[in-house]
Order: C-alpha cells, then structure tokens, then sequence
C-alpha cells in the first residue's frame, strides 16, 4: 500500500521547475504550461495536487520510491524510461524542435560543426540522446542554466535544448546563438507514474484526449506556445 493518502484524493505530483515555459518560477510561485495543464486535468477527476519541485534526475526515481506519485516535466516517454515507469498518453499535439545553442564568438554554422565537441545538456533528458545521434560528446549538468554559463564562458562547445526554452534563454542571456534545430516530429512529454499505477494513467489519458480539444487546451497554447497555436488550431478542424 501506498503511504500517501489517496482516500482523500490527493495527488503529489513532482516536477522541476526550470525548464521555462513548460514550468518555472515566478515571484517564488510555480507557474507553466504543465503545471495549468495538471491543475485542469486533476480538477475534472477530481483531485487535489500537492507540487514538488525536485532536479529533473530525481523525479522518475523519487516516483519509484513512492515519494511522488506522478511526474509532469515536458518529460518525454522514451523506451528506456518506459521500463521503469507508466506513461500517460503524451500531452503536448504540436511538432517541436531543439535548438542548437552555441557562443556568440563561434565559428559553428549547423549542427554538423559540432561532430565530436562538447555538448552540454541538463541530466536525464532527452537532449542527451540527440546530442550522441548527432556525433557530439554530452556533458551532463543539473540545469540548462548551468550549461548556459559554462557555453557563455567557452568551457563547452554547444547546448541542445527545446526550443521553446531555448527562445527564453536566447532573450536574457548574452554572448550566445542559435545556429540549427532538430526537429522532433513526435513529441513524446508524457506524465509518468509508477507500473502499479497503470489506471492512474490510462484515467489521465482519457482526460487529456477529452482536454485536447476543448477551449482550456487551446487558451494554454496560445499562452504558452504562441508560435505554434494557428498550426494547432488547424490540425484540430481538421479532425
């Protein structure tokens, strides 16, 4: 049995707060398209979040140790992760990408410029794949945003990051570019729980079909992807 209370309805769901605009801080608050995405979803099945804001490759195994019961972190439901864990159906219906960052100072034009150079990347994402498929050597860091300052000071050679995220780094901080994207046709950000919970997944799965094409949806896309909203509201009319 579960420690944690489910008799009232309570749900603790993990996340790491920096990976902006999926989630993120604001005036010490947690705000984001995931967490208003989890908020809508919980409320239509009735139940209660309790938010906790852990690094990113702690989230999957505080998880497995019960400490949490869901993990919602634009975490995608790769094959190695679905081995320990159950995933909902993923959440996020538009093509995404994952830009290329490098210094200012470079002389890198695209992604193939960085075959074999150091490539940073925040632990345990997925970042860390298209880096190695790319030929690049990963550097794992416990945020984007330490790897960013590493890449402003030339300790790396490059960053891979989503695209979304990247945008708000390339606004706030100097000295960096973006040269190049890797799309990602199918994006996999799903919510995990544990392979005990597998109903606990397929419930949120039912919700998030039933959300996908409903005003709620879309008023998030628009808030928090802007860029890819008429593309989205397209694809709904035409289904």
């Amino acid at each position: 049995m579960s420690t944690l209370s489910f008799a009232a309805k309570k749900l603790y769901v993990g996340t790491n707060a920096e990976f902006k605009p999926y989630e993120y801080l604001e005036n010490n608050k947690m705000v984001g398209f995931d967490i208003e995405f989890m908020e809508f979803l919980a409320k239509k099945l009735g139940y209660e979040i309790k938010w906790q804001n852990m690094s990113f490759d702690g989230l999957l195994p505080a998880l497995q140790m019960k400490k949490i019961d869901a993990v919602i972190a634009g975490m995608s439901a790769t094959p190695e992760r679905e081995k320990g864990v159950s995933f909902s159906i993923p959440y996020i219906f538009f093509e995404s990408g994952h830009d290329v960052i490098v210094n200012s100072k470079s002389t890198f034009k695209n992604k193939n410029d960085l075959k074999g150079k150091t490539i940073g990347v925040q632990l345990g994402t997925i970042q860390e794949q298209f880096a190695k498929e790319n030929g690049s050597n990963p550097r794992l860091y416990n945020s984007f945003t330490e790897a960013f300052l590493d890449l402003q000071n030339q300790k790396i050679d490059g960053v891979i990051i989503a695209s979304t995220s990247a945008t708000e780094y390339l606004k706030t901080m100097k000295g960096i570019k973006k040269i190049d994207t890797i799309k990602d046709k199918s994006p996999k950000a799903a919510i995990a729980f544990r392979k005990a919970d597998a109903k606990l997944a397929k419930e949120f799965s039912d919700a998030i079909l039933e959300l996908k094409t409903s005003d709620e949806y879309a008023k998030l896309i628009k808030k928090y992807f802007p860029e890819h909203y008429n593309d989205f509201m397209a694809s709904i009319k035409k289904k």
